[in-house]
């Protein structure tokens, strides 16, 4: 608790404890006190430890700030203990009288202490001190306290306590349930922190919802271990054993209640019974008991087998002296987590248990299956066996055929094998099912023994090998044992003959001994039975499961791999049976050591299995029909017929590495011949490989595989090694997969791996009938699969498919292998004829390669020569002297016979392929007069240009088969050749055509040089003739005079412009023509260049009209304006020049802010179509018939596309004849930080409000006219637009009725000689409507002729009041200075006046404005002239003109 919830002021607190009245306490004033209390009050408040201060015999408190931290009491200041703490006051008392009575201090370590805080009762730890005060005279005066609280600590430890617990008991979990009594054992134990504890248990289907959830009380610390039932509390909410929780969901719990601490807020949910569905759904849920207690419920989930979930719920009670805050929660949570542990741990249990019982069943069954079995086998084998020996000893005295008792010997043989396997089985199911009798008696071990390995000395001599037995002599043994050994004499005896069998088998060379002796274990003596060897050994890796049942050592290099894996496994079982033990060391390629260990005695042994006072050698032979040891030794029998091969020192390195291999072996003669021939396959003898390491198996195999000569190998290592020495690759490899040294299927990897067998295909035979063991095979390429037992039928069926096969993909490989040398071929002359070599060299280079691809004798590439004799081109020929490899292949060619001719099938396939296949011929047998003999000729045309050029001909011996691969790359090669002789010819045509162009080029340019420099000496004199014209024009001439001195002018304008188009044009096609950027008025620019063809298309009566958005277009910009101004002069020219009648429209649109469009259209005669794509070409123009009575040079549209692409734009054109044409193209600008747009500027400095207040008529029967002049009046109050005049007066009449004012304050009218009296008409109707009919702005728009400009004034004076005259183009400029004039020259000036001034300022050419207002005026007022003022004013500013006229 903070110091701030006592006091106001924390600063204030030692000025409280000095103006304390103490004189209320029996201390008295405080300057009274001695020096001592003194002292220990400036160390309480100067100290940031909690301390507080007990002074005189009543115990008056004084305490510094942190004390009320750390109590969290009210303000106890001057109060005795018995006043401040009543509860605590015999507690503190009596310590304070322990250091008063023994004035000697005391402290205290984690004193449990409840105090009061907020006013409930907390749980609290302390540690503390008590030291006495001495007053000066020695007297006890007082106890200074110093304290901390240790809650924090003590809780932590307590709780980390219980998580240990909770940890180390986690191992006595085994399954669900058992979690949860061990977790509320737990809880049980450490209760201080959690009081009571109750575990829930609600399983749940995800994917079925219909079921009930039902809640189980599975644990509670209310558990009676001894007596049944629980006992819970009274003050517990309805606790039931079972909750259907379908019926809770829909009920209502209670109400929350909420408890206020200074702190922190908490609430809780007051219930009748434990709400079990809300904590699964909110997870955690507070409740508040009926004694006020708390509790809290949370839960948590595992996901079960089967789609399950468990859903467990924890109801947990909280201690009533600690607040459920954070903290508290957050060991809750702790908890729970725990215990989620604790449920996956016997879950997993549970699901061990349930493995392990249904692994014991397993076990069961399958030792109960191997009984049976076994049984059920030695019946049906017993009956085999002896009739067989029966038969065999009959047909031996009847001296039968050897084959027939080959077999017979076989069936034995493998019917004892399988005899001693099913023993085995049966002794080791009974060992493990525990009904192994055993019979143990007193032996004579040494004698026993050495009868038992004796039985393998012959076969160890035949073997190579040292047999050595160390067995001492049985009396001596006897004298020394000086006591008796029992064994049972089957066990044992399968105990040697498994150890021995085992040593011969893993054992090449080198010697095998066995010896028997005494030693020590444990102080105890026993007898050693040593089994030894020098073989192969075992690894390191495999030693710890070797005497694993069914484990076994795979790819050693032992003599067979053949055995079940459990021989071993059974040896240590019947030693154990012995109570003894077996153990083992062995080193790879050393040998390997067993020991067997048999204790002395017979304490260790079962006594009802003991035989005594019964001494037993060596057993009977005959008590079976055959024994054991005649078993063992007949298996041994066979390793000797593997012995007698080559040593194993040769099979050390066996990998196949290409020096020894040779390609040739896969592509043999054999198969050559095959492949030429399309032969008789049934005539070859294949050759087949056969590996297995069975004797009895490959016998059986080389018998069965007459009609195949058979090659055999024991393992995958001879295998190989027979692979190297064999001079031809066999067709055909079957091979076992479980072999020693090396398996089938390391065999199979070997083989895949070499480019030199891949091709050989593999039949894997093997009693491995699993489908993972066959799909392992076919995985690593072998080619079929037979499981043994097997069809012999089915073997050799599957034998010759394979064999067939495999020379089918030989055969196809050999053939892509050709396609591949004839795609290098056919690639190789097409390089040679892009790299351009002599024609000749690339023949003979074609000739040299179909020799080495086809066999054959003479190649010829002869042409047709129609005027001479044919012509040799290329001839190669290969004598018998020069070529053997020719000779040989050729000789290998199957010769056709006539009285053959029609049975052979590729004599056939080719004749059809000949009829389909015109410009090839075949003369099987002819005489060649070049070489004097017979040949047989393979001839294919070489056509160029679908003519005869010549032919390929090659020459083989007579009645030699030409197949349809060799006809076809003949083909290929003609139409190379014919590619050659193309490419060549093309060539000289394109060197011809260089030359052309090249002349072509240098006339150009000498062209380019003749115009610039006769250009250039025409501007000299046609100066001098302007300049002296203009001299002329301030004179007094008359009028003829003055209209052949125009004549003059124009004239020379024209010469002038046309000698600067030319200019223009030799530095565009010398790339020395440059733009220079400047910043222009781009408005003024265009608008200007309009103008200027105002006057030309009024003569032709054709609307001029300038389209463009006052609001986007910039006024200024950057770019070449003198460049952009001669695009749109040749373009307008155009248009003008060649448009009649209609109209022509100059659009400007912004395409980005750097980029803009501008856009052409006419109504004129058109482009034909076929002159579009040379329009733009220099000098060109379209038809003369059209355009014959129209000027030019046909260079304008030439140097618009050069300009255009010179500033980085696109120009394009659309027209079609008779309707007109569309040119439209992009320019670049720079544009300017800040720009502002024609009307911004106009609107904001010109036009005043009042202006834009006029309601403004359009009447004009050209609708590009009327959209133009709406864009440009968009701001003004009210604008209509309308094509006919009575259309106009009906809507200003219809205004006015329902407005009953003026609907115009302005009229623009459209006036054309066929609308004379209709304007006139128009124009005093609509004064007519006006109150004060001067009042109407009336202004007619007429073309820029003579004609019309005298219509205009005639009928100004025929209309009378404020008229004017718009000239066409209307421009943006041209409407601004109507407008500026109206309000200007208001009721002052006349309408003449007006009017005249604007046909001056009509006439004027805009330009830049950067001349002076003071020159404009003197120009205009000293001279009337309106050719003077087109020469003086040439240079200055149409809008300069205007604003003077207007303010002078």
């Amino acid at each position: 608790m903070s110091l701030s919830l006592t006091y106001n002021e924390e600063s204030n607190f030692n000025d409280k404890i000095y103006n304390f009245d103490w004189s209320s306490t029996s201390l008295g004033p405080m300057d009274s006190w001695d020096p001592a209390y003194k002292t220990a009050i400036n160390l309480c408040l100067q100290s940031t430890f909690p301390i507080c201060i007990y002074l005189g015999s009543d115990w008056v408190i004084l305490h510094n700030k942190e004390w009320i931290q750390l109590i969290g009491y009210p303000y106890v200041l001057g109060k005795t203990i018995k006043e401040a703490w009543p509860s605590l006051y015999y507690f503190i008392s009596s310590l304070c009288e322990s250091v008063r009575t023994t004035r000697k201090g005391l402290f205290r370590s984690d004193e449990y202490i409840e105090v009061k805080r907020d006013g409930y009762s907390e749980e609290a730890y302390f540690d503390y001190t008590y030291s006495p005060i001495f007053k000066s005279d020695g007297t006890f005066g007082g106890i200074f306290c110093i304290a901390q609280e240790t809650t924090k600590r003590v809780l932590n430890d307590r709780r980390l306590k219980t998580f240990i617990e909770i940890g180390n008991r986690i191992p006595e979990v085994e399954s669900l349930e058992s979690a949860c009594y061990t977790m509320t054992k737990v809880l049980n134990d450490n209760n201080t922190d959690i009081p009571y504890s109750l575990i829930y248990f609600i399983e749940h289907e995800l994917n079925d919802s219909s079921k009930s959830l039902i809640a189980r009380l599975i644990a509670t610390t209310f558990d009676d271990n001894n007596k049944k039932g629980r006992h819970i509390p009274d003050y517990f909410p309805e606790t039931r054993e079972i909750i259907d929780l379908t019926k809770d969901d829909d009920k209502s719990y209670g109400t929350y209640i909420d408890l206020k601490r200074i702190t922190a807020t908490y609430s809780f949910l007051k219930c009748k019974s434990w709400p079990i569905y809300l904590a699964i759904k909110k997870g955690h849920v507070k409740v508040l008991l009926k004694d006020e207690s708390q509790a809290v419920l949370l839960s948590t989930k595992i996901s079960l087998y089967g789609g399950k979930v468990l859903f467990a719920v924890l109801i947990c009670g909280v201690n009533r002296c600690c607040p459920l805050d954070e903290k508290y929660m957050k060991y809750f949570q702790q908890v729970i987590n725990q215990m989620n542990k604790y449920l996956l741990h016997g879950m997993s249990m549970e699901e061990k248990k349930k493995r392990n019982k249904i692994l014991a069943d397993l076990n069961r069954q399958k030792v109960t299956f191997f009984q049976g079995i076994s049984h059920e086998l030695k019946t049906p084998l017993t009956l085999m066996l002896s009739p067989l020996d029966d038969v065999i000893n009959v047909c031996s005295q009847e001296t039968q055929e050897t084959q027939i008792m080959s077999y017979l010997q076989i069936i034995r043989r493998n019917a004892r094998r399988l005899l001693k396997l099913i023993n085995s089985s049966l002794q080791f199911s009974n060992i493990e099912a525990d009904q192994l009798e055993a019979h143990y008696c007193e032996t004579n071990i040494a004698e026993f023994t050495r009868e038992l390995v004796l039985e393998f000395e012959d076969v160890a001599k035949q073997l190579g090998l040292d047999y050595v037995i160390e067995i001492p002599r049985s009396k001596e043994f006897n004298r020394a044992l000086s006591d008796k050994i029992y064994l049972d004499h089957d066990m044992y005896e399968t105990i040697v003959f498994n150890l021995c069998s085992n040593a011969l088998k893993h054992t090449w060379n080198g010697r095998i001994t066995i010896r028997l002796y005494l030693d020590y274990k444990d102080e105890k003596r026993i007898i050693v039975l040593e089994v030894s060897d020098t073989g192969v050994g075992i690894p390191e890796t495999a030693l710890p499961n070797i005497f694993q049942r069914f484990y076994r050592v795979e790819s050693q290099e032992s003599r067979s791999h053949e055995g079940t894996g459990i021989g071993l496994s059974l040896v240590k079982e019947l030693i154990t049976r012995h109570g003894g033990d077996i153990t083992v060391t062995s080193a790879v390629n050393q040998g390997t050591t067993f020991k067997c260990l048999f204790p002395i005695g017979c304490e260790h042994l079962p006594k009802n299995q003991i035989r005594f006072n019964n001494v037993e050698n060596p057993v009977t032979h005959g008590r079976e029909l055959y024994t054991s040891r005649q078993l063992y030794l007949e298996e041994s029998s066979q390793w000797i017929k593997n012995s007698k091969s080559e040593a194993r020192d040769d099979l050390d390195q066996l990998p196949i590495d290409d020096r020894n291999m040779d390609i040739d072996k896969m592509l043999t003669e054999e198969i050559m011949r095959h492949f030429y021939t399309n032969g008789h396959d049934d005539e070859k003898k294949y050759q087949i490989l056969l590996v297995d390491d069975n004797n009895d198996m490959r016998d059986y195999l080389e018998d069965l595989l007459k009609e195949f000569d058979i090659v055999h190998a024991r393992d995958g290592r001879e295998a190989i090694l027979v692979l190297k020495k064999l001079e031809i690759l066999p067709d055909l490899v079957i091979s076992d997969i479980m072999m020693p040294n090396m398996n089938g299927y390391e065999l199979l990897d070997v083989i895949r791996s070499n480019i030199k067998t891949r091709l050989i295909p593999v039949i894997l035979l093997s009693a491995k009938a699993s489908e993972e063991s066959k799909i392992k095979g076919l995985d690593k390429g072998a080619d079929d699969y037979l499981i043994k037992p097997f069809s012999s039928r089915e073997l050799i069926t599957r034998i010759r498919a394979n064999i067939k096969l495999s020379l089918l993909r030989r055969k196809i490989l050999i053939q892509l292998c050709k396609q591949e040398e004839s795609k290098q071929l056919l690639l190789s002359i097409t390089n040679m004829i892009v790299s351009r070599s002599d024609i000749n060299e690339t023949f003979l280079y074609v000739a040299k390669e179909i020799h080495r691809i086809l066999p054959c004798e003479r190649i010829l590439i002869i042409s047709d020569d129609k005027s001479k004799s044919n012509k040799i081109v290329t001839l190669c020929e290969y004598p018998e002297n020069i070529s053997r490899n020719t000779t040989m292949m050729t000789s290998q060619l199957t010769e056709i016979r006539n009285n053959d001719k029609s049975k052979s099938q590729a004599f056939i396939k080719l004749n059809e392929y000949l009829n389909n296949s015109p410009g090839i011929n075949i003369s099987l047998n002819v005489y060649c007069d070049d070489v004097h003999k017979n040949v047989s000729i393979l001839s294919v045309e070489v056509r160029l240009d679908n003519d005869i050029w010549g032919w390929i001909k090659v020459h083989r011996s007579p009645n030699s088969i030409w197949f349809e691969s060799e006809v076809e790359l003949l083909q290929q090669i003609s139409n190379q050749i014919n590619l050659a002789i193309t490419y060549v010819n093309l060539l000289e045509e394109n060197a011809a055509k260089e030359i052309q162009i090249k002349a072509t080029e240098i006339a150009n340019i000498t062209k380019s040089q003749i115009l610039a420099n006769t250009s250039h000496e025409l501007r000299t004199p046609l100066n001098a003739i302007t300049g002296l014209l203009s001299l002329f024009e301030g004179t007094n001439l008359n009028t003829d005079q003055k209209d052949m001195f125009s004549i003059m002018s124009r004239a020379s304008d024209v010469i002038l412009s046309i000698v600067n188009d030319i200019l223009d044009v030799a530095k565009l096609e010398a790339q020395k023509l440059t733009l220079v950027n400047r910043i222009f008025d781009l408005i003024e620019l265009i608008e200007g260049i309009i103008e200027t063809f105002g006057k030309k298309a009024g003569d032709k009566k054709i609307e001029l009209i300038l389209n463009y958005d006052i609001d986007i277009l910039p006024r200024y910009v950057k770019s070449d304006p003198e460049r952009l101004k001669q695009v749109l002069s040749h373009l307008l020219s155009n248009a003008v020049k060649f448009t009649n009648k209609g109209e022509i429209i100059l659009t400007v649109s912004m395409q980005s802010q750097e980029v803009f469009e501008i856009e052409l259209c006419d109504t004129g005669i058109g482009i034909d179509p076929e002159y579009i794509q040379h329009a733009w070409k220099s000098f060109t123009q379209g038809d003369t018939s059209i355009i014959r009575n129209q000027d030019g040079t046909g260079i304008g549209l030439s140097i618009c596309k050069n300009l255009v692409e010179l500033n980085g734009g696109k120009i394009k054109v659309k027209s079609q004849l008779g309707k007109g044409s569309k040119f439209w193209f992009t320019w670049n600008v720079e544009s300017l930080s800040k720009n502002f747009s024609l009307e911004t500027q106009f609107n904001e400095h010109v036009l005043s409000h009042v202006l834009r207040q006029k309601r403004i008529l359009i009447i004009h029967p050209i609708e590009g006219v009327r959209n133009t002049m709406l864009k440009y009046l968009k701001k003004f109050e009210k604008v209509d637009a309308f094509d006919t005049v009575d259309k106009g007066i009906s809507a200003a009449k219809s205004y006015k009725e329902l407005n009953d004012r003026p609907a115009y304050d302005l009229v623009f009218i459209g006036l054309y000689e066929d609308n004379e009296e209709e304007v006139i008409k128009t124009a005093l109707e609509l004064r007519g409507l006006k109150m004060n009919s001067n009042d109407l702005v009336i202004i007619f728009i007429v073309f820029q002729s003579n004609e019309k400009i005298e219509l205009a004034e005639k009928l100004i004076e025929k209309i009378g009041g404020t008229t004017s005259i718009l000239y066409t183009p209307i421009t943006w400029k041209k409407l601004i200075n109507q407008f500026v004039h109206m309000e200007k020259n208001k009721n002052n000036k006349r309408s003449y006046i007006y009017t005249n001034t604007l046909k001056r300022i009509a006439d004027y050419e805009p330009y830049k404005a950067r001349h002076t207002n003071q020159n404009v005026c003197e120009d205009i007022t000293g001279r009337d002239s309106k050719s003077r003022a087109r020469n003086i004013t040439r240079s200055k500013c149409i809008l300069c003109v205007v604003c003077f006229v207007f303010f002078y």
